[in-house]
């Protein structure tokens, strides 16, 4: 065709009703290929999250997964913009399984690629793992685009095969580790695309060589990796941020990873210390750290690096002035390597139980018994858990003279978008609530933490949970004492006032061993002699508690004040809550990667909107038909509206959902792979069900749908946290299907609407617009993964699940509100 001649649209619509419908083999073939790649592709961006948390700061993981998941919208739109003709017959089968073969072999190329040539760039990383997320797109808007009479029940599959996925994939970790199974998953989609190809078209060689290379690529990869040498492998030590590169590399360190093990926690490594025998270390994820000491089993005869803890590390002189009675005994979270545990067996701590979330590094330290005195398997005193320590604590009535956590924040990534959300339940206002409730009498919740902000936010959270019980700011600074160091600060709560003669020991203390008295608080005794107004004192980590500390006791300011400075310093102590548990978010407002993935979707959202709009009106002015024109528009509209909020309100709802649950179930991972297993097969029994309406009656079961769903989403925002509350003394078996039963109907409804928005575009003779659709609505699921987020930080997650009841009712209203055309025009 000449540039610039008009040409004639092609009708979309299939030739043959059996090319629209697949049947028999055919049928089967084809679901069972849309099932292996989304159980591949949810597997796949799960992995990405293990992998990429080693690799990155925790933060920047968001923030590359959201660059990645985009590839999924702009497959679609690629599809809609430049693969116009629609392949007819076995040709479609033909086209979907190309689409299949190159995402199969990006995928392991892509990890390969971050692997080898590591530059430090997060657009170097997002850029290579965009490539996969582009290529399953490609394939899943052909599919809906090909045969969207068969919406329902594809989507439907597609929801089910990644619901799969978020199971599978944790037992993949957990035998595989986190590289051989991103490759397993290279080969479970080439299988994908050998059935399209073997099963529905006459026998070509051409044919299978495409996808029996991949194949074969795939295996060769993982056969090599699994049982030869490691030809993927995750570099570790070139990241400055994380504390495994100093161990291995900075400052003449002589570390050498002794061993490794890979589970759907996350990678955790052993590492010894050449100039330092009497000390290991352990790090989750290349952070983290934990140290394992050499220890003879004996505490009476502790020498070396062990015996140094008492003056060399301030965690212990919480514990050194403890009377009888005051340490009978403790609750440890997040003991590590076990040198919390040492300190309370050199306190005299009696009977000491200690939870730990990471399993492999339990299995480590039991395994070392030789090495650390059997502390976690071989004394009678010590009992140890694996388990999520505030869901620990809450599913029990046992009350402890002591509740010691001492650094136990894994600053990684543990959620699927990317973001780290569920590790911060230990510290928010609901959480030292917990801990008060938990303390006996003369009780008291000690917490070592890594700097003096920390220990400030903790003083804020404190002050906040004791006002609730009617405790006054100042009477409040009664109860805590604070043990400055520039390294490890320690903050104490007692449950009843600090006695003076404690807090004098304490005083002296801290000059023999040379800690900070100007970081330092202890209540009755003023350090320095004075105060000092909070516009006097100076917010740094040199000098930033002493003075409103002191103030804060003698009533002459307010915490609010402190906050008020500390803002415009940039920073942020104000207190979290479980609703928005972001206790390591210093930086006032949205942190820097959420804004740029936030702002970033938006505008990529606005041009996936807007793009192909224009393309379409100049299609329109060039065809001459004005007509049609209207009708049109007015259908684009409401199209553009349902499936921009279908994104949009689905990961407002899941992320939030997601969230509120996992304290509930305690264990990060199972949690999240429980939930969205629950959330995403009843979405797929809803797809599928919804088949069962005609499209005449579609648009009002639609409407009345959007209703129920956001009734619900309603109801559960303001109740799930009395009904969760009350189950959660339940046994863990119990809790798993309490959480199944109260997911699957949001889920079940929140599934018709995808596919029977495609179905509605066949049936108003629109089939074109699928692939944009599918684009949009990738797109918009990435801008409300971050608004997810946004809300959360600012309001609570609580408000981003009523957003996305909001945004199921604007879904009602497209469905509800009658076009101001004919009805042909207009018509759903």
């Amino acid at each position: 065709m000449k540039k610039g001649a008009s040409r004639k649209v092609i009708p979309l619509r299939p030739q043959v009703e059996e090319d629209d419908r697949p049947r028999g083999k055919n049928k089967w073939l084809l679901l069972a290929g849309v099932f292996l790649v989304s159980f591949s592709l949810l597997s796949f961006e799960i992995s990405l999250a293990r992998v990429l948390s080693v690799m990155l700061y925790y933060h920047y993981v968001f923030m590359v997964i959201s660059l990645a998941l985009l590839g999924l919208g702009a497959g679609g739109i690629y599809v809609y913009l430049f693969r116009r003709h629609v392949p007819v017959g076995q040709n479609r089968f033909r086209s979907l399984s190309l689409s299949i073969s190159l995402f199969s072999l990006s995928i392991p190329l892509s990890v390969i690629a971050m692997s080898r040539l590591v530059t430090g760039s997060l657009w170097f990383y997002g850029f290579f793992l965009f490539m996969p997320f582009f290529f399953a797109g490609v394939f899943l808007a052909g599919v809906f685009r090909a045969f969207p009479a068969l919406s329902s029940v594809i989507y439907g599959v597609d929801l089910i095969g990644a619901a799969l996925g978020s199971l599978g994939v944790v037992l993949a970790l957990n035998m595989l580790g986190d590289m051989n199974t991103v490759l397993a998953l290279g080969i479970i989609t080439s299988i994908a695309a050998l059935f399209y190809v073997i099963g529905t078209t006459q026998f070509a060689l051409k044919k299978l060589l495409m996808p029996v290379g991949t194949f074969l690529v795939a295996a060769s990869l993982l056969g090599i990796n699994f049982f030869g040498s490691s030809i993927i492998d995750i570099p570790v030590g070139n990241n400055p941020t994380k504390e495994l590169t100093n161990a291995l590399k900075s400052n003449g360190a002589t570390g050498t990873i002794l061993e490794t093990r890979w589970s759907a926690f996350g990678r955790t490594d052993l590492v010894s210390s050449g100039s330092n025998p009497e000390q290991m270390n352990l790090f989750i994820d290349g952070t983290s750290g934990t140290s394992m000491y050499r220890f003879g089993g004996d505490i009476s005869r502790s020498e070396g690096a062990v015996n140094r803890l008492k003056t060399g590390f301030p965690g212990y002189l919480a514990l050194s002035f403890l009377k009888e009675g005051e340490k009978d005994n403790a609750l440890i979270i997040g003991p590590g390597g076990g040198r919390d545990v040492l300190l309370a067996l050199m306190g005299d701590v009696g009977k000491i139980t200690a939870v730990e979330v990471n399993q492999d590094l339990v299995d480590i330290v039991r395994e070392y018994a030789w090495y650390n005195g059997g502390i976690y398997t071989d004394l009678e005193n010590v009992t140890v858990y694996v388990d999520e320590g505030r869901n620990f604590l809450k599913s029990r009535s046992e009350k402890y003279d002591i509740i010691m956590l001492s650094l136990p924040i894994t600053k990684t990534s543990r959620s699927v978008e990317g973001f780290s959300l569920t590790e911060n339940f230990l510290f928010t206002s609901d959480s030292i609530n917990d801990y008060l409730e938990h303390l006996t009498d003369e009780g008291r919740l000690i917490v070592v933490g890594h700097d003096p902000i920390e220990i400030m936010r903790l003083l804020s959270l404190s002050t906040s949970a004791l006002n609730r019980k009617g405790v006054a700011e100042k009477t409040a600074m009664e109860q805590v004492y604070i043990v400055g160091s520039h390294h490890f600060p320690v903050f104490v709560l007692k449950k009843t006032p600090l006695e003076t003669a404690e807090m004098v020991s304490i005083h002296q203390s801290i000059h023999e061993l040379g800690y900070e008295p100007g970081l330092s608080y202890l209540p009755t005794i003023k350090l320095g002699g004075g105060t000092a107004h909070v516009a006097e004192a100076k917010f740094n980590e040199c000098a930033m508690f002493f003075p409103p500390a002191i103030a804060l006791s003698l009533g002459e300011i307010g915490l609010g004040d402190i906050r008020s400075a500390l803002q415009e310093e940039r920073l942020d102590i104000s207190p979290v809550t479980d609703d928005s548990p972001f206790f390591y978010k210093f930086e006032a407002g949205i942190p820097q990667s959420v804004s740029l993935v936030f702002w970033a979707s938006v505008v990529v959202l606005f041009l996936v909107i807007m793009a192909p709009i224009i393309y379409l009106k100049k299609r329109q002015i060039s065809e001459s038909k004005p007509k049609d024109k209207a009708g049109l528009d007015e259908r684009l509209i409401r199209f553009v509206s349902l499936f921009s909020m279908l994104g949009v309100g689905f990961m407002l709802v899941e992320i939030s959902t997601i969230q509120k649950f996992i304290l509930f179930l305690g264990q990060p991972v199972l949690s999240v792979a429980v939930l969205l297993f629950s959330l995403m097969v009843g979405a797929g029994l809803g797809s599928i069900y919804s088949a069962r309406f005609n499209t005449e009656r579609l648009p009002r079961v639609l409407a009345f749908t959007a209703l129920l769903v956001v009734s619900l989403l309603v109801a559960y925002a303001f109740s799930l946290s009395v009904i969760l509350e009350r189950l959660l003394g339940l046994p863990l078996a119990v809790r798993l299907l309490a959480t199944v039963v109260m997911l699957l109907p949001p889920g079940f409804f929140m599934g018709f609407f995808f596919p029977s928005g495609i179905k509605l575009l066949k049936h108003a003779g629109m089939e074109e617009f699928v692939p944009w659709m599918w684009g949009l609505n990738g797109v918009a699921s990435v801008a409300g993964s971050a608004a997810t987020i946004v809300i959360a930080i600012t309001s609570g997650f609580t408000e981003a699940l009523l957003a996305g009841a909001a945004a199921y009712f604007i879904v009602f209203l497209v469905f509800f509100i009658p076009g101001n055309r004919s009805k042909e025009a207009v018509q759903m």
